[in-house]
């Protein structure tokens, strides 16, 4: 599966942006995670939104994503709905992006493919 993160606010919380290509069931995948501190050094995750959360996970398009970010108010790269895209339309797979507010991205290990 292609895994595309973008690092942002939401009201005034840290969050991550996962979005991306799941390559063996074919579908795109959303979720926003908010880290919460349990103690010292100790860390664990809430989930803003998860495609998993749906009646029907595994059925949406990226244009579905697009609004569920709209209704959290949360602005992504553009460049993250580009390169997923890519990622479908190529079937990628084993795909790390980290992406930034200016459009920029980096990408990690990436696989033909076959």
């Amino acid at each position: 599966m292609s895994r595309h993160f973008f690092d942002t606010f939401h009201e005034g919380f840290p969050i991550t942006i996962l979005l991306g290509w799941d390559r063996p069931a074919s579908y795109f995948f959303l979720v926003i995670e908010k880290p919460t501190e349990l103690g010292e050094n100790t860390m664990t995750f809430d989930f803003l939104y998860s495609n998993l959360q749906e009646i029907y996970p595994f059925i949406h398009d990226l244009n579905y994503y697009r609004e569920v970010l709209r209704h959290f108010n949360i602005d992504v790269p553009e460049s993250m709905f580009i390169e997923v895209q890519h990622d479908c339309v190529r079937n990628i797979g084993n795909r790390v992006v980290t992406h930034q507010a200016d459009g920029s991205f980096t990408d990690g290990f990436s696989e033909l493919p076959y």
